[in-house]
């Protein structure tokens, strides 16, 4: 009996398949291929028409026309979550089926993608760590046992060689540069003396539900206390 071809799951890094629908924020052509993220790199853009194909946001059929939910995704950035959390379902339920994600295991989960997907090693490792930070984003219930390895999976574990030092490229060694703050900021100054300063160095449309409504609730209470002491001091 011939077994049925597994399809291989997405393994990009998830923020790039976000903000690949960026790219189509001003119009989404009848047919898509990737010139649409020169940007990116060869291999990059194959990966990134692979997830579409995989979560049916083209119609290979119809020569990688764009559907319904590649526009919703494309025009309405704030429906992101809600969207792409009816793909994670439809697209991953066949790896799911034999257990409640909501108590399920790393290792079940490995075993679930090796069951289902075309991905090994290396591989399996990315597209695991791509579905936990979609599911994730998606605000789908995770075990705590899911959660806890969501910044862990996928990443390169430094080989020890025999005379205890660590191996790695120039770049590996070096301490971690200071991030400099970038973004929108607001300085007010408080009636007490001194000054408050509220830097936003993030992308609005990546945030989640209830970092977005933090957010915007900080930034309403920056706006409501200047308001005060405007109308104090008149």
């Amino acid at each position: 009996m011939i077994e049925p071809t597994k399809r291989a799951a997405p393994y990009l890094p998830f923020l790039t398949f976000m903000n690949s629908f960026d790219s189509l924020s001003q119009g989404v052509p009848p047919k898509l291929d990737r010139t649409l993220w020169r940007s990116q790199s060869g291999l990059m853009q194959g990966q990134i028409m692979n997830s579409y194909r995989f979560f049916g946001l083209v119609d290979e059929e119809q020569g990688d026309a764009p559907t319904q939910e590649l526009e919703n995704m494309a025009k309405h950035p704030e429906q992101r979550s809600d969207i792409l959390r009816a793909l994670v379902e439809a697209q991953y339920a066949e790896a799911l089926e034999a257990h409640d994600i909501t108590k399920m295991t790393m290792k079940m989960l490995e075993e679930c993608f090796e069951k289902s997907f075309s991905v090994t090693g290396a591989t399996k490792q990315k597209a695991i760590a791509f579905f936990l930070k979609a599911a994730k984003f998606s605000d789908m219930p995770l075990s705590p046992y899911l959660q806890s390895q969501i910044r862990n999976v996928g990443a390169r574990k430094k080989r020890a060689p025999k005379n205890g030092t660590v191996e790695g490229t120039a770049s590996e060694m070096a301490p971690p540069a200071v991030a400099q703050p970038q973004g929108t900021s607001r300085t007010v100054e408080l009636r007490s003396g001194g000054n408050l300063t509220l830097t936003l160095s993030v992308k609005v449309f990546d945030l989640q539900r209830g970092d977005r409504e933090f957010v915007f609730e900080m930034i309403d209470k920056l706006q409501e206390y200047e308001d005060k002491k405007e109308t104090a001091s008149e």
